[in-house]
C-alpha cells in the first residue's frame, strides 16, 4: 500500500506531499521501503525528494551533490549537518558546497558568510578556491577574525607552557626533596606483623612510621590484598631480581648492573610497599571483608560448642584480644554477641 502511494505522489508535479510523506513513513526504521521509494522517485524525476531519501539511508555524501545538482545550497548545508560521528567528512561535505558557491555561482560574499554558520570551517581551508584576482575586501574581516582567533589561541598555549613549567620545577623539587627524605625506627619498635624486632632485616618504613619486615610486608600484601596479575609480576620481579644479582656476583658487577637491579626493586616496592597496611589503602579496603577471610582463615573465628556461660565469655574475650585491630565497632558487636552483653574492657 505505501508502495503504491509512492508511485501516486510521484506523478504529481509538485513535490511538497512526497516530500512529507517520506518525513512520516520513511524515516529510520519507518515501514516504508526506502529502495523502491528512489527508484519511484528516480523514475519520475524528482530529485528533491530523491535526496530526503538519500539521508534517510545515510548515504549524506552522494544527498550533497544531489542538493547542489538541484541548486538547493540550503537543503545540501542541512545533509551536512546531520553527519554526527565524523568530524572529517562533515568538513569534507561543506568545503565542497562553498567550493560550488565559490566557482558555480561566483558568489565570494555568500562563501565567506559559511564560516560563520559552521563551526568547522576557517577562512583559510576556503582561500585555495577563491581566484588568484580575488578582490580581498570582501573577507578582509573574515581573515582578521581568523587571525584574531589564532592569536587567542597561541596566548592560550602560552599560559598552558607557563603553568606546564611550573609544575614541572615543583615536581623536580619534590623529587629533590624525596632523595634528602628520611625517617627514625627505635631500638626496640617491632615489625607490625611478626613482632619481632624491626632491625632485624630488611624493613619498610612508612610515613606514619609504621615498620615492617620486607618479607612479612610482601607475605601479607600477596596473601590479603594483592590481585592475580600483581601476585604474578611479583613473582616475576623477584625471580629477575635474583637472577640478575646472581649475575652481577659472577661477574663481579658494575654501575649499570646496579642500577637494573635498583629499577626491579623500585618497581617491586611500588607494588607491595605503596601504602601502609594498617592505615593506608590496604586497611580500608580490608574493613570489607569478612572475618574468615583475613589472617588465618574461617577457624580462627569458628566458634565451638560450649557448655557454660563462663566458657563463652572466656572465649569471647581471647577472640576480642586477638582480633580487634582488624575491625573495631563490627568486632565488638560480635563479642558482646558472644558474651551475651558489652564488653567492659576496651581494647589496648
Amino acid at each position: 500500500v505505501l508502495n503504491y502511494l509512492v508511485s501516486l505522489l510521484c506523478q504529481q508535479s509538485d513535490e511538497t506531499a512526497l516530500i512529507a510523506f517520506l518525513a512520516d513513513y520513511g524515516g529510520e526504521g519507518g515501514p516504508l521501503d526506502l529502495q523502491y521509494a528512489i527508484r519511484a522517485c528516480k523514475a519520475a524525476g524528482k530529485k528533491e525528494a530523491c535526496v530526503h531519501i538519500l539521508a534517510s539511508l545515510q548515504q549524506y555524501e552522494q544527498a550533497v551533490d544531489l542538493a547542489l545538482e538541484i541548486g538547493d545550497i540550503e537543503l545540501a548545508k542541512m545533509n551536512a549537518d546531520k553527519i554526527l560521528d565524523s568530524d572529517d567528512l562533515r568538513k569534507r561535505l561543506w568545503l565542497r558546497i562553498a567550493r560550488h558557491v565559490i566557482e558555480k555561482e561566483q558568489d565570494v560574499k555568500k562563501a565567506i558568510a559559511f564560516i560563520g554558520q559552521t563551526d568547522i570551517l576557517k577562512v583559510e581551508d576556503i582561500l585555495p578556491f577563491f581566484p588568484d584576482f580575488a578582490v580581498i575586501d570582501d573577507f578582509k574581516d573574515a581573515i582578521c577574525t581568523s587571525l584574531e582567533d589564532y592569536h587567542r589561541h597561541i596566548e592560550d598555549l602560552k599560559r598552558g607552557m607557563e603553568e606546564a613549567t611550573k609544575s614541572a620545577e615543583l615536581i623536580r623539587k619534590d623529587i629533590t626533596d624525596l632523595r634528602g627524605r628520611f625517617g627514625l625506627v627505635r631500638s626496640n619498635q617491632k615489625c607490625g606483623f611478626c613482632q619481632q624486632p624491626v632491625l632485624s632485616a630488611g624493613l619498610y618504613l612508612f610515613p606514619c612510621q609504621h615498620a615492617f619486615h620486607m618479607t612479612c610486608q610482601e607475605s601479607w600484601m600477596v596473601r590479603e590484598h594483592l590481585g592475580d596479575v600483581d601476585i604474578k609480576r611479583v613473582r616475576e620481579l623477584k625471580a629477575a631480581i635474583a637472577a640478575e644479582e646472581e649475575r652481577m656476583h659472577k661477574a663481579g658487577g658494575g654501575r649499570s648492573d646496579i642500577s637494573s637491579v635498583d629499577r626491579l626493586q623500585a618497581e617491586l616496592d611500588d607494588i607491595v610497599a605503596g601504602d601502609c597496611p594498617l592505615c593506608g589503602v590496604p586497611a580500608i579496603e580490608s574493613i570489607g571483608k569478612p572475618f574468615g577471610a583475613v589472617d588465618g582463615g574461617a577457624q580462627l573465628w569458628s566458634l565451638p560448642p560450649f557448655d557454660s556461660v563462663s566458657q563463652s565469655r572466656q572465649i569471647g574475650h581471647k577472640r576480642f584480644r586477638a582480633k580487634c585491630f582488624r575491625c573495631f565497632s563490627a568486632l565488638a558487636m560480635s563479642v558482646a554477641l558472644v558474651q551475651d552483653e558489652t564488653p567492659k574492657k576496651s581494647c589496648k
